[in-house]
């Protein structure tokens, strides 16, 4: 039965705002470029106003609700950015600007490490494993992240593979995106001689690792792995994120891209209007 017509349509918190938006749109028109065929019908804003509401209520492709596209349509607009890595490039040109807007470089020269073990699900059996340290069965994504958390690479890989193994695919696919990157902290998983001797050998980086101070009981503050740590939890609020629910690894890390670029959105016109009213 439709609703009748007197009821107030509302928009969800995931919503896209006039700001944000506007921001999205110019990195889309590079990233992704639409400059032949007939004119586009599709409301872009609408398609990734569904997307971040999927990946932040963790809802099924098929449960969105009815006022966006079509699922079929925002499906295919999904799948045609993961292919391309637009979500990557999004991602990538969303921290460029929130770093320079808060006075930094757009690349930055330090990063930190770390890794979050995913349980899986029936759909996520491709490339999964089970970790015997955290006892679950699923994927892992390890992550790279700059001084102040914002996300520079993530690798998606099976949980039965070590971290101080499967760094060497992170530490690749992060310094084909970066060449500032000149130091990494992480943690004692990464401590190999083997691996603190590759990545300066092969990227001229330094691994250090910062390991925990006495033993306490409680809860441990470490310096510079907390920032990676607080990252995890932002992206935990993510419901998308809170289990592997994608068949193609590929498709798990777009997902994140998908939430670390709707909070550095967030923060971006957030700093803006904090400096505005200053002004």
């Amino acid at each position: 039965m439709a609703w009748p017509k007197e009821i107030p349509f509302e928009r969800y918190p995931s919503d896209l705002t006039d700001e944000e938006w506007e921001v999205l749109e110019a990195i889309l028109n590079e990233v992704d470029p639409y400059t032949t065929g007939r004119p586009r019908k599709v409301d872009l804003r609408e398609i990734l106003n569904a997307l971040y509401y999927l990946n932040k209520t963790g809802c099924q492709w098929r449960y969105l609700p009815t006022d966006f596209p079509s699922y079929h349509l925002v499906s295919y607009y999904y799948q045609k950015w993961l292919h391309s890595n637009v979500w990557e490039q999004m991602n990538t040109a969303i921290r460029k600007k929130v770093r320079k807007e808060s006075g930094r470089t757009e690349d930055p020269s330090a990063g930190i490490i770390d890794s979050q073990t995913v349980k899986g699900t029936p759909e996520s059996a491709q490339e999964s494993g089970f970790d015997g340290g955290k006892q679950i069965k699923g994927r892992k994504r390890h992550i790279v992240v700059d001084t102040i958390g914002y996300l520079l690479v993530v690798v998606v890989h099976a949980a039965n593979i070590y971290d101080g193994r499967a760094a060497r695919r992170v530490f690749i696919a992060l310094f084909i995106l970066l060449d500032t990157i000149k130091k990494i902290w992480a943690d004692g998983a990464y401590s190999s001689a083997e691996l603190i001797g590759w990545v300066k050998a092969q990227f001229d980086c330094v691994l250090e690792v910062v390991k925990k101070k006495k033993p306490v009981k409680g809860f441990q503050v470490v310096p510079r792995r907390w920032v990676v740590e607080r990252t995890f939890a932002w992206l935990s609020r993510y419901r998308r994120l809170n289990r592997d629910y994608e068949r193609n690894p590929k498709s798990s890390k777009s997902m994140v891209y998908i939430a670390s670029s709707r909070l550095m959105l967030r923060r971006l016109c957030k700093n803006r209007a904090l400096m505005a009213e200053a002004v």
